[in-house]
């Protein structure tokens, strides 16, 4: 028996949704682990996490590590572990809070590079799993034809 070309298309690409899907829980998990563990040492230690000096703060608000480690526990990790169960879930607004948390992730590396004057291979790191969480997001708004895929497929003539 000979299946047709388009529903062999068809099963890969809905196959490799559901493989990506995971992927992307995943690494929600493990984004939100991160940030949980650094967040817990700099709230639990402000004068200096995983023995790094307060020096490194010189260009940013803060004095010691308590309110940004306060706000990587909170944000960053609760944020994550909770967008990907919100992903797992498949609740119907998940692209949009997993875009939203994409966007505070990568935000969160950007301004944390800039107050340490440092790039190394963790922040570059989370900065591409924050940004293939974007894009995973993005591509289930187009999959599904919701806002604003819808109004932009329709300006297109694609709708």
């Amino acid at each position: 028996m000979k299946i047709p070309i388009e529903i062999a298309h068809f099963a890969v690409d809905v196959f490799s949704m559901k493989i990506l899907k995971i992927a992307v829980i995943a690494l929600h998990f493990f984004v939100g682990m991160l940030g949980l563990l650094g967040g817990y040492a700099a709230v639990s230690t402000p004068a200096g996490p995983f023995g790094i000096s307060t020096d490194i703060l010189r260009n940013g608000p803060f004095s010691d590590f308590f309110i940004p480690g306060l706000t990587l526990l909170i944000v960053i990790g609760i944020g994550q572990i909770a967008t990907g169960i919100i992903v797992w879930k498949n609740a119907r607004f998940s692209p949009y809070v997993q875009g939203a948390m994409a966007a505070v992730t990568l935000g969160w590396i950007v301004i944390q590079c800039w107050v340490m004057e440092e790039i190394n291979a963790m922040h570059i790191t989370i900065f591409a799993i924050g940004a293939a969480q974007g894009l995973y997001a993005l591509s289930v708004v187009m999959k599904r034809k919701i806002f604003p895929a819808n109004i932009i497929l329709k300006m297109l003539g694609k709708a």
